[in-house]
């Protein structure tokens, strides 16, 4: 017989947390799922709608972070680099999004049909820096965790 792990739910929409990665073990602050999760990607689809290859970007840095953070905590075998390509990259439906941002370009649309500014992610990160970015939040050296974590 298996093991049941209910997990609290109400969790997963708080507002107030963004569902950001716990590094090292790169799981979801929130949800504890492995990151990015599915209200991640999701936040992440919407925030990088006009730029798909930015997004591209942003998680090939994950990925690169997370496979030295992986690696270092667990050397023999160390992650699968297939796994982590599916993990990070795999998943963002590439082709829809370059057709749907170069069509929103030639006709003039903003990249947010309610607002001509993106969402408050992309403002957090914006305030806090990112993977890249070379910035952290308040007191932080980690650049993934926006000022939550203790290191």
């Amino acid at each position: 017989m298996g093991v049941v792990v209910l997990r609290d739910l109400t969790k997963l929409t708080d507002p107030n947390r963004p569902h950001s990665p716990r590094r090292p073990l790169w799981t979801c602050r929130q949800c504890g799922s492995p990151w990015p999760c599915l209200l991640s990607k999701w936040s992440l689809l919407v925030e990088f709608r006009q730029e798909p290859l930015s997004l591209f970007g942003y998680l090939g840095a994950a990925l690169f972070e997370a496979a030295g953070d992986l690696f270092r905590l667990s050397p023999n075998p160390g992650p699968y680099p297939a796994e982590l390509h599916r993990r990070f990259l795999g998943w963002v439906p590439t082709e829809r999004m370059i057709r749907r941002a170069l069509a929103q370009r030639v006709a003039g649309l903003p990249a947010h049909p309610a607002a001509s500014s993106p969402p408050a992610v992309s403002a957090q990160r914006q305030a806090y820096g990112g993977p890249g970015r070379g910035g952290s939040g308040p007191g932080c050296p980690c650049r993934w965790c926006w000022g939550e974590c203790r290191r």
